[in-house]
């Protein structure tokens, strides 16, 4: 008989993945099957064998090396981009995880921790109040010298939810917050897949106690969008969107091109100038990549 499971991590050709019952089964990839991800959901036979992979809503991922789309994490209701003011990101992190949201269907929220130290006067940080006007979710949180993280919790309750980040902005701090059982559900994890509790080379699915899932990925030092043409990027600005179809030209990238309605509406003031320039920089990027 059959039983549908939810898969917590997969790496080279395995996996593991949860039951219904709460028994956790670690199971073979076959060659011939699409790859499951954390967060996908699977049957397996009575011999804990891989039967079907049930087609994810969306998929979440980064760019390679050479440009390409590589997925991490599937079927997600949000992603948590977390920064902190040490060590501050890069200009453009945030800009590449929003437009990697958008694009992927996923909701971002942007969640500073180490709320308790003093923000950075450079951008991110100075245009918060732009990103939440603009529609997006900011949390603030700190885990040290005291937890404050009561806001995220009511974010993350009943969701399946990704989270990110630079290396040493207390990622690991927040999940050990979120997920008070976290040790054991990682040396359970561990001892079925038999790689040790401190491999964190790929992603990992963890149970929330107020429900929901939470998915957590290595830390990084950058991320980076994977090749694709101004039409798709695009997609990735939300705001755009009411002067997109005002442009001079069906093709208009959006950089230099006479009547271009984007560019206008920067100048003008009716976008926000710090997202257009954002544009313009991740736009330059892509030529890089292609």
């Amino acid at each position: 008989m059959n039983s549908r499971a939810i898969v917590l991590e997969a790496w080279a050709n395995r996996a593991v993945a949860e039951m219904d019952s709460g028994r956790l089964a670690a199971f073979h990839l076959p060659r011939r099957m699409d790859r499951p991800l954390p967060g996908q959901t699977v049957q397996l036979n009575a011999r804990d064998e891989l039967i079907e992979v049930i087609p994810a809503k969306n998929r979440f991922g980064r760019g390679d090396p050479r440009g390409r789309f590589k997925p991490i994490a599937v079927d997600l209701d949000q992603a948590l981009i977390v920064i902190a003011p040490q060590p501050a990101p890069s200009p453009d992190l945030i800009h590449r995880y929003l437009a990697a949201c958008q694009l992927c269907e996923v909701d971002a929220v942007v969640v500073v921790n180490k709320a308790d130290l003093k923000m950075p006067d450079q951008p991110p940080f100075c245009h918060l109040a732009d990103f939440e006007t603009l529609g997006y979710r900011v949390i603030r949180t700190q885990c040290r010298p005291s937890a404050d993280t009561a806001r995220l919790e009511r974010v993350l309750s009943g969701q399946t939810t990704l989270i990110a980040g630079q290396s040493g902005v207390g990622k690991t701090s927040l999940v050990n917050a979120m997920i008070p059982d976290l040790q054991a559900q990682t040396g359970a994890l561990s001892t079925v897949t038999g790689k040790g509790t401190h491999t964190t080379t790929s992603a990992r699915l963890y149970r929330l106690p107020e429900g929901g899932w939470l998915v957590d990925t290595p830390g990084v030092w950058e991320y980076g969008l994977w090749s694709m043409l101004p039409r798709e990027l695009v997609r990735g600005f939300p705001e755009f969107i009411p002067f997109r179809g005002r442009c001079r030209f069906r093709d208009c990238s959006h950089r230099s091109e006479p009547g271009c309605a984007i560019r206008d509406a920067a100048e003008s003031g009716e976008l926000p100038g710090f997202r257009y320039q954002a544009w313009l920089r991740l736009l330059g990027e892509q030529a890089r990549l292609a």
